[in-house]
Order: structure tokens, then C-alpha cells, then sequence
């Protein structure tokens, strides 16, 4: 295989909807790792079964927070802090919540914003809720490790090889890099986790890093994706945990009361504040004459900020249609006719932009050789050809704009325009068809989005340009639900591709593509856009 392949073969393994990690092999390198992590004595038999220990505890955080793989000398390991509900978000912070008689325990995760990095509540996951609530109940004053044991620590899960139990010798186990990486592993190939969500999770750049420039979540989302991603993940792993050869050394003695539990667990009740759907509020206590109440922290924004709100573009759109509600008459002079001619063909380019998410920059008509019977269309996008499908209300319009074209042809008869190959241009003073330019869409977009607003609203609104109309279309296609995309198929509409993925199969697959045309056949009902019928004459309105 060629190195060319090999990039393509990797490429396509790091997408979204690659092949995760096998379960098994990581259940059974736990249970290398807990079986190295218990308290030996020279000399002394261990104990058949585990205690749970302050190691452990430092393992799992390390390991659900992703810093195992960052950890290269002793001094890296960190010292954990359990702070009240009063105490800020910082790195390595523990706290617990309760709410409706339900504890909750919560750690920090950095968040890199444009000129600062901020710490964010996370929840543990369930799995993992058990037992880290019964350490910081029954031993919170044993959260820190001394430089012997950070020293010990750091042999056992860095340097030393693992020694794998006699029970488990037979078996394959996975090697210390990938199992320390699995979460980050399983994030990458995670077709229901968000960009923004997957950043903060993986130490690595994310697969398609421009795809984060068009993406926009607020924390409480993100903190919801990435408790309901660590669910996903930790409970693939319990049914092989649970085998009868590997769960001796996955099953935990607590040392106050003796009872043997798994290490992940599934018997938790979760607090009100983690049942709800879509957003998980994170909170800072307050105590007033003696009541605990707790505060939810405003949400911060993260990711792209160019998307325009929907009740905006309906009413800029609509504003549009308003305008070019009624064609001239037949008797109408030539320059009327040019005149609204030029403004349909503009809010055709903006209708495609929108409703297909294209560049502006890049692709704003359609070469007539390269659209096959106005279902798909060919463009080119930095370089590189790619099919796009035509939802039912681009398609209603372009036909009626080339009805449109057919009369101004006939009445017209510019100079140029049998050897244009875009299905709309421009005809300019001089009676010639011209290309459409990037530059005059956006003049004509500003002129029209300020006369709208100022118009409606009676104060000026703030500049807007047409590439903000793809950032909508991504920032919808990323909150879509009916149907729910995959990060993958959203990375396909949006053009955003690696070598040896640029093809694609989506268009080989009819239920993918079934599911992508529904997506774009939705968008337009969303943005509650004029249906599209013939534009009649004033004579034939007024009849």
C-alpha cells in the first residue's frame, strides 16, 4: 500500500463514524491496571480481591479527564481539590452537588477561548459516580498524594510495564497508549458528538478544524454531549468488565464498610438537574440565613458567533419576496425589466448560498453542463469538484427565475449571453451579460439588509455579508433534530473533507442520502420562506 493510500486509510479511520476501540481489549487492560494499582507488601500474598485506594481514584480522574496521555515525569501528576459549591471552577477542582437527596459529583475541564482559557463544571459519568462519591464522603481529607507516592504512581502507570494476571495471560491486551487514550479515541470516531464538544475533550486538533469555525454551542449544551458521550463510552465497557474471568479484578472492596462493587457502575439515581434534555445548568452555592440555594451560572457561547439568527433571515427573505412580489408588464420600459431581472438573479445567489451552504466566495451559480435536471449540481470548492443536492425550494425557484430569463432573453437579446455557462448572471447598462462577482452580491446584500431593518424595525442594523448566510446553514445543520445529523454527514454538506474523503459515499448509500435530502428539503420550512408562485404583472394583480 502506497503512502498516498495510507494517508487516505487514516484519514478515513479519524472521521466521524470510524471504528472505535474494541470494548474488550480495553476491559481487560483495566484489569491490568487495577490488578497493578493495589497495595502490595514484599512478601505478602495480595488480597484476592481489591481495595479501593487513593490510586485508583487518581487513575480514574486522570484517565475520564484525559490527562493520562500529558503525564511524562511525576511532577505532572496533579493534586486533586475538593472545594464547596462556593468555590470557583479551576483545574483539578472536585466538588459535589446535591439535589432532590441525590449527590453529584463534578470536575473541571479547561476551555480555550479567543484570549483566555476558562474552567467549566463537568459531571462525572455514571459509571464512575459511585465511587468517587463514597471517597470524597467516607475520605476527604485523603486527596493528596506525597512526592513517594506520586513517585510510585508515576512507576506503575508510565514506566513499568504492566503485569498482566496469571488468570488473564492467555488474553490480548491492550497496549498503555490506547487504553490511556481511549476516551479521546472514542470522541474522534463519535458520530453524534459535536465539534465543539469533541475540542474539549481530545488534547489533538479535531479531524476537520475549519469545521469549527462555522459552530456555535453555549457551555450547558456542551457540558450535556460530553456527560452523555463519557455514558456511551464507559457503558460499552461494563458487560466486558462483567465476565466472570475479568470481573475478580474489576470488582472494588470500599474499606470503611467492606462491600464489593464494580468499578463502573449502572445502580445511580441521578439529581433533577441531570434529567433534563439538551443542557446541563452548572451552579454556585449560596448560603443566606442559613439556606443552600443554588445559582445557575450564566452559559458562556462557544465556537462561531457569524451565524444569523432565523427570525432575521425570515424576515430579510420575506423582505425580498415583498420586493420582487410583482414583474414589470409586458409594456414595460427595458430598463425596469433589467432592473428587477438583476435583483431576482441576486436573491436566487443568496437563496443558494443559504439553502445549500456553499462558499460565496467560491461558487455562487451553477455551470449548466455540471447540473443534472436541476436534482444535483457539480461545484468546485478550494479546488476540488463536489455534489451537492438541490432541495425542493431551490429548485422551484430556479425554475421560475428561468421563466423569468426566457422573457429577458427574448425582450432583451443581450449581448453574451448564449455563451454564459452560469444558470444566472447579471445583464448590465450596456445590454451585456456579466458573471456574477462575490463582491456585487455583497453590495447588494448590505443595501437590502439595511433598507429591510431600517424599514421595519427603524434603526440600521449591523453589517452583514453573504458568507454568513454558510455559517447558518452549518450552525442549523449542527441543532437540526428532524432528522438528526451525524458529524460526518454535516462535514458532507458543508464541503469539508480530508484526502481520500472528498467523494465520499454518502450519494452510494440511499438511506445517508435520503437523510441528507430530507435535512435540506426541512431548512426552508424552518426559515418559514415564501412559497414560490408565479410573480404576476400589476395588470394581472389588479385583475
Amino acid at each position: 500500500m502506497g503512502r498516498q493510500s495510507n494517508e487516505k486509510k487514516r484519514n478515513r479511520a479519524n472521521n466521524a463514524g470510524g471504528v472505535p476501540v474494541d470494548a474488550y481489549n480495553v476491559g481487560l487492560a483495566i484489569a491490568n491496571v487495577l490488578h497493578e494499582l493495589r497495595p502490595k507488601t514484599s512478601g505478602v500474598l495480595t488480597e484476592p480481591t481489591t481495595p479501593l485506594n487513593l490510586y485508583h481514584i487518581y487513575f480514574l480522574y486522570l484517565w475520564i479527564a484525559g490527562h493520562l496521555s500529558g503525564i511524562e515525569r511525576e511532577q505532572d501528576i496533579p493534586d486533586l481539590v475538593l472545594v464547596s459549591g462556593r468555590v470557583d471552577c479551576a483545574l483539578h477542582h472536585l466538588r459535589r452537588v446535591r439535589e432532590g437527596g441525590v449527590s453529584w459529583v463534578e470536575y473541571a475541564i479547561p476551555c480555550a477561548l479567543a484570549k483566555e482559557t476558562v474552567y467549566l463544571w463537568q459531571p462525572m459519568p455514571d459509571a464512575l459516580n459511585a465511587v468517587f462519591s463514597y471517597w470524597l464522603t467516607h475520605h476527604d481529607t485523603e486527596l493528596h498524594l506525597n512526592k513517594m507516592q506520586k513517585k510510585q504512581l508515576f512507576w506503575r502507570l508510565k514506566k513499568r510495564k504492566l503485569r498482566t494476571p496469571e488468570a488473564l495471560r492467555s488474553q490480548l491486551v491492550l497496549r498503555k497508549d490506547l487504553l490511556y487514550s481511549y476516551i479521546e479515541r472514542m470522541a474522534h470516531c463519535d458520530p453524534y458528538l459535536s465539534l465543539p464538544a469533541q475540542k474539549l475533550i481530545t488534547a489533538k486538533k479535531v479531524h476537520h478544524h475549519s469545521a469549527l469555525s462555522y459552530q456555535m454551542l453555549n457551555c450547558d449544551q456542551i457540558r450535556y454531549e460530553i456527560f452523555c458521550a463519557h455514558n456511551r463510552y464507559l457503558q460499552r465497557l461494563i458487560p466486558q468488565i462483567n465476565q466472570r474471568h475479568i470481573k475478580p479484578f474489576c470488582d472494588v472492596r470500599l474499606p470503611t464498610t467492606g462491600a464489593l462493587i464494580p468499578v463502573f457502575t449502572t445502580l445511580n439515581e441521578r439529581p433533577p438537574y441531570l434529567k433534563k434534555a439538551g443542557a446541563i445548568v452548572a451552579f454556585t452555592l449560596e448560603l443566606t440565613e442559613g439556606a443552600r440555594t443554588y445559582i445557575p451560572i450564566p452559559p458562556i457561547s462557544i465556537g462561531s458567533t457569524r451565524a444569523i439568527p432565523i427570525p432575521k433571515l425570515s424576515l430579510f427573505f420575506g423582505h425580498l419576496r415583498q420586493q420582487l412580489a410583482t414583474a414589470p408588464e409586458k409594456n414595460a420600459s427595458q430598463d425596469a425589466l433589467r432592473e428587477y431581472y438583476n435583483a431576482r438573479t441576486y436573491e436566487l445567489a443568496l437563496l443558494f448560498v443559504l439553502l445549500t451552504g456553499t462558499r460565496p466566495t467560491h461558487h455562487i451559480s451553477i455551470e449548466r453542463e455540471a447540473c443534472f435536471d436541476l436534482q444535483r449540481a457539480l461545484i468546485k470548492d478550494k479546488g476540488r469538484y463536489r455534489l451537492i443536492d438541490i432541495p425542493n425550494y431551490l429548485r422551484q425557484a430556479i425554475e421560475s427565475y428561468l421563466k423569468l430569463q426566457a422573457r429577458v432573453l427574448q425582450t432583451l437579446a443581450p449581448n453574451g449571453a448564449s455563451a454564459m455557462g452560469p444558470l444566472w448572471y447579471l445583464i448590465d447598462e450596456n445590454n451585456v451579460a456579466v458573471p456574477l462577482t462575490a463582491k456585487t452580491l455583497r453590495l447588494f446584500m448590505h443595501a437590502q439588509w439595511q433598507h429591510c431593518f431600517q424599514q421595519r424595525l427603524g434603526s440600521p442594523e449591523e453589517k452583514v455579508v453573504p458568507y454568513q448566510l454558510r455559517h447558518s446553514f452549518a450552525q442549523h445543520a449542527l441543532m437540526a433534530t428532524h432528522p438528526r445529523l451525524t458529524t460526518q454527514q454535516i462535514d458532507v454538506l458543508m464541503g469539508h473533507s480530508e484526502l481520500g474523503e472528498h467523494l465520499g459515499s454518502a450519494y452510494a448509500f440511499q438511506a445517508c442520502n435520503q437523510t441528507l435530502i430530507a435535512h435540506l428539503n426541512h431548512w426552508p420550512s424552518r426559515l418559514q420562506l415564501s412559497a414560490i408562485t408565479p410573480c404576476p404583472s400589476k395588470k394581472d394583480r389588479a385583475l
